[in-house]
């Protein structure tokens, strides 16, 4: 070989090591993301046109993107983490990031992944949220979505009824019942068949907010998070309670039979509903429904100025991906929150970031805003799924079976407490793996 000869395919394999170093084989060096959304249909076009923008300013990363029912979405995560195949990136409720957390499924924020210096910087486009995905001094995830409750009233309904909705909506729960009462249609058997008001009986989730948010305005809570222990029990949660039970059982004004409160109020069936947030604006109108929107009650005599719990919804990155593909997702995670304001205004997902807050301005959502600023989080436990169950079968004891408030209560608490301990062993095993 001559020497001209040698130094060129010197060169050659150089120039081939270095273009494959720096990213040319394309083929060989993509990364591929899971993500996985739960439904929302009007979030899914907005969805895809991220994910699309996503792969042209990223063309080595390819997203694989899946969207799931709202029903199944809890249980295909867990049991998809539990064989090793879970998503590398995901959306979920704050009710279940305990879980995951203690699961080890979570990977603490990658703030230059996402282009940002440090924690500060990242929070400091938002005025809330973060509380709810901080463990042990760590961010976990970014809000999706940061949202409460508020009343909806059908100001059709309530003008038929001789009331007016911007002046006779109770502030007090002790005056519900008897505004609720005048919103009522009955059959002859005394049967209602149009609501003035009712709980969301049927949804586990609302059910959670809703005895969560009552034990916060009476000055109590439910679970003290930090030590798993169940704290259902004294006088608040014995007046909270009982006023569940006698809204059923002694005023007849609803109940867990009936379709739930949503449904009901989009259908004109219920006169006020309490469980939509700041994104039933665009559902109301959609149902052709003129409506007045109104803080949450409190508790007469209470010094606690609280509405509904707030929630939220974080997007995650499984820990248990690849290096490569952490820093991918949490690019991802980058350019989803970045169209917060499309979100909000395309599919109502709110998110107190410094550039949608200011489109939130009218009187509806200011209602939303200000009580949010006064909000609790409900308390995360590891063992949500079960605490809930325990909670609504002693409901339902009490208001189906007639089981007194008085003994019923603290039989829930202990069974609660014997569940809170149990999932804590078994959290702190998992730990110790």
């Amino acid at each position: 070989m001559s020497i001209r000869t040698f130094w060129r395919a010197a060169i050659c394999g150089v120039a081939v090591a270095a273009f494959a170093w720096s990213g040319g084989s394309t083929r060989a060096e993509q990364v591929t993301i899971k993500v996985w959304m739960h439904e929302h249909p009007p979030r899914i076009p907005i969805d895809k046109q991220i994910v699309a923008e996503f792969e042209k300013a990223h063309p080595d990363v390819h997203v694989e993107y899946e969207v799931i029912g709202v029903s199944e979405y809890p249980t295909k995560l867990l049991t998809a983490f539990a064989a090793g195949a879970g998503p590398d990136v995901f959306n979920q409720t704050v009710s279940l990031v305990a879980q995951y957390y203690n699961a080890h499924i979570l990977a603490p924020i990658d703030y230059a992944a996402m282009g940002y210096a440090d924690e500060k910087e990242l929070t400091g486009q938002y005025s809330s949220g973060f509380h709810g995905i901080r463990f042990g001094g760590k961010l976990y995830g970014v809000p999706t979505e940061v949202s409460n409750y508020a009343c909806y009233l059908n100001n059709d309904i309530w003008k038929e009824a001789g009331l007016d909705p911007a002046k006779d909506f109770p502030t007090t729960w002790e005056a519900m019942p008897a505004v609720a009462e005048k919103l009522t249609k009955r059959d002859a058997n005394g049967v209602p068949v149009r609501r003035g008001f009712d709980f969301d009986w049927p949804s586990g989730p609302v059910y959670w907010l809703t005895i969560n948010t009552l034990m916060h305005q009476l000055g109590a809570n439910l679970v003290d998070e930090n030590d798993y222990k169940a704290t259902y029990e004294g006088p608040a949660a014995l007046k909270a309670t009982q006023f569940l039970v006698d809204w059923v059982n002694k005023y007849k004004l609803g109940g867990p039979q009936y379709t739930d409160s949503r449904t009901d109020f989009l259908g004109k069936k219920l006169a006020t509903d309490c469980s939509f947030g700041i994104w039933g604006i665009p559902q109301m109108h959609d149902a052709k429904i003129d409506y007045t929107v109104k803080p949450l009650p409190r508790f007469a005599g209470s010094n606690v100025d609280e509405g509904y719990d707030a929630y939220a919804y974080y997007m995650m990155v499984n820990a248990r991906s690849s290096p490569a593909q952490q820093k991918a997702a949490w690019a991802f995670v980058r350019m989803f929150t970045d169209h917060a304001v499309e979100l909000f205004k395309g599919a109502g997902l709110f998110v107190p970031r410094q550039d949608v807050i200011p489109l939130a301005s009218d009187a509806d959502s200011m209602v939303f805003l200000n009580e949010l600023q006064k909000a609790k989080f409900a308390p995360r436990v590891v063992g949500y799924n079960q605490v809930l169950d325990v909670l609504r079968r002693g409901r339902d004891h009490m208001i189906q079976g007639g089981e007194p408030v008085a003994s019923a209560v603290p039989s829930v608490n202990k069974e609660m407490e014997s569940v809170l301990r149990r999932e804590k062993s078994r959290a702190e095993t998992l730990l110790k793996q």
